[in-house]
């Protein structure tokens, strides 16, 4: 959104919860209290067993169909069986791919790993994937993040004299497919007591498997990349994934890996202590900008390079595709954000398609489109000459596979989850699909249009949310992502000292503000130009860090803002 672009809906701010009838320390400040009953956390056990969980990490064998796939991996790497790793094209399935590589490799097999391409093939296993790897001497295949809706394939491998291992997180289908183990914990019957780990947090348990199935000890890098993954995927970060992720960034400050120190060089990380925030925001990008602009095997091969020199050289690569995309994304999500407000209201659903846009950059659009407007979108590019490619979000409104289900018999291909999903299209049929669509998410959404909201997690003056205290119990709980999400912090009545547009092109409003005695610098990035100068504001703002050369300087990241009343 450009500073020409006009201002979003507003959002409704829901306050923090009261400090009333809580159980937690009695010394703890008032916004201290707000941000842990936010977390559903009202007494100190509770808040001690958030953040020392018992009996973690949970052992691998609990997991479904583990029993099964280790011996069998085992046994392929001992004889030195030629084993394809066949991953997801996302930073989940990298990372993923990367773990079982280096595990099995390290166990004695002939690895391959497959990244599919995520335009030319799509998400999960084809026919003509298999016989690329057959043919390349695989007689064992085992997935990661992908594989459980896969049957047809499966059954194509089986039949063509190759077993298929089965590693995956997401919901399994009603049909079984024909694998000699398949490792989820969504399986019926599982006992694992934490089912929300990603693709490459499967991965990992796994390898942790069979290391200590070999007698060998366990990689402590390996956690690195389960963390890269879990943080990318968005899956719930409590529990054990909690767990890996502090594990991993205690890691990734000290990694040994060459090409996860150029890219930390590359983002002005090297030898600094890494957040969940970072991983989302500066490396993931990278990582997955291969696959939105070329190929993914750019990222695979950056995990898994032990050379410094080639290391520098993909990372510099990354750059460039990351550089592109970010462009890309830009115009993209401009001409998309005009287009539906050129619509005069939002619709049930969204359903874009530009010849600007590219299968790449779908997804980032849609999310863009989902968090403007707080309605499910699609995006639409141009696959080839027949097809169209899309990507759907949903910020919660919509249910996105159950929905997309629903037009199964207009489309090439589909998969995803409620938040997230995918789907190919034949040209001819995009006005059916739109519609049908557009039904369906009228339905689901009902007569109420929903209204996009901010959930505030404490209030305060500045002084009181910026002091030492605060930022230790920030500290604490981190790290941050879904379902602990980065505090949300409100501040009332705060004056207004400076303000300018600031930015390339003016994009961005900077204020610097003065509350409680603190004063400090605010951004609102890309915010519309209408901007009236109010001597007074109510902030609802993130904290942010601004690193450079060494030197760290707190600024608020604004997330909304209103005249003071």
């Amino acid at each position: 959104m450009t500073a020409s672009t006009p201002a979003p809906p507003p959002k409704r701010w829901l306050p923090p919860p009261p400090v009333d009838g809580h159980r937690l320390r009695p010394d703890f400040p008032g916004p201290a209290v707000q941000l842990l009953l936010s977390r559903g956390i009202g007494t100190s056990q509770a808040f001690d067993q958030f953040l020392h969980p018992k009996g973690l990490p949970y052992p691998a064998e609990l997991l479904s169909g583990i029993e099964s796939a280790v011996p069998r991996l085992v046994r392929a790497a001992q004889s030195g069986e030629t084993v394809a790793v066949f991953g997801d094209f996302d930073v989940d399935g990298i990372t993923g791919t990367a773990i079982l590589t280096e595990t099995l490799t390290v166990l004695g097999a002939n690895v391959i790993p497959y990244l599919p391409h995520p335009v030319a093939e799509g998400h999960g296993m084809t026919a003509s994937a298999i016989d690329k790897l057959i043919s390349q001497g695989a007689t064992l295949i085992v997935t990661v993040d992908c594989g459980i809706s896969d049957s047809d394939a499966v059954g194509f491998a089986r039949r063509s004299g190759a077993d298929v291992i089965i590693t995956d997180h997401h919901t399994p289908s009603a049909e079984r497919p024909d694998a000699i183990a398949i490792v989820n914990p969504r399986m019926q019957g599982n006992v694992y007591p934490f089912p929300e780990l990603c693709g490459a947090g499967i991965a990992y348990k796994l390898a942790i498997a069979l290391l200590d199935s070999a007698g060998k000890p366990p990689d402590a890098s390996l956690v690195e990349l389960a963390a890269l993954g879990t943080v990318a995927d968005l899956v719930p970060l409590r529990d054990e994934n909690r767990y890996l992720v502090q594990q991993g960034l205690a890691s990734l400050s000290r990694t040994q890996r060459p090409g996860l120190k150029a890219l930390l060089r590359r983002v002005n990380l090297e030898g600094q202590p890494i957040r969940a925030e970072d991983i989302a925001f500066r490396i993931a990008p990278r990582l997955n900008s291969s696959g939105r602009m070329a190929h993914p095997e750019t990222s695979l091969r950056l995990l898994l390079t032990r050379d410094q020199r080639e290391a520098d050289r993909l990372a510099t690569q990354l750059e460039q595709y990351n550089t592109q995309r970010r462009d890309l994304t830009s115009a993209a999500c401009e001409i998309a954000v005009g287009r539906v407000f050129d619509l005069g209201r939002v619709p049930s659903i969204i359903v874009i398609h530009d010849e600007a846009f590219t299968p790449g950059i779908n997804g980032l659009v849609a999310s863009r489109l989902a968090e403007t407007f707080n309605r499910p979108a699609v995006a639409l590019a141009r696959a080839d000459d027949q097809h169209l490619v899309a990507s759907a979000r949903s910020p919660g409104t919509v249910n996105l596979i159950e929905t997309i289900t629903q037009c199964s018999d207009l489309l090439v291909r589909y998969g995803g989850h409620a938040a997230a999903a995918g789907f190919t299209i034949r040209g001819e049929d995009f006005d059916a699909v739109a519609t049908r669509l557009q039904g369906i998410a009228a339905a689901a959404i009902g007569l109420f249009e929903p209204e996009p909201t901010l959930e505030i997690h404490a209030e305060g003056t500045l002084d009181q949310l910026l002091s030492p205290d605060l930022a230790r119990l920030c500290a604490q709980l981190e790290p941050f992502g879904k379902e602990n999400p980065t505090p949300l912090f409100l501040t009332r009545r705060a004056q207004v000292s400076n303000w300018g547009y600031v930015g390339a092109r003016g994009q961005h409003l900077k204020l610097n503000v003065v509350s409680g005695g603190r004063s400090v610098d605010a951004l609102s990035w890309n915010h519309p130009s209408d901007w009236a100068g109010y001597s007074t504001v109510d902030l609802v703002f993130k904290l942010a860090e601004d690193r450079y050369r060494g030197e760290s300087r707190t600024y608020l990241r604004i997330e909304d803002l209103r005249p003071a009343v």
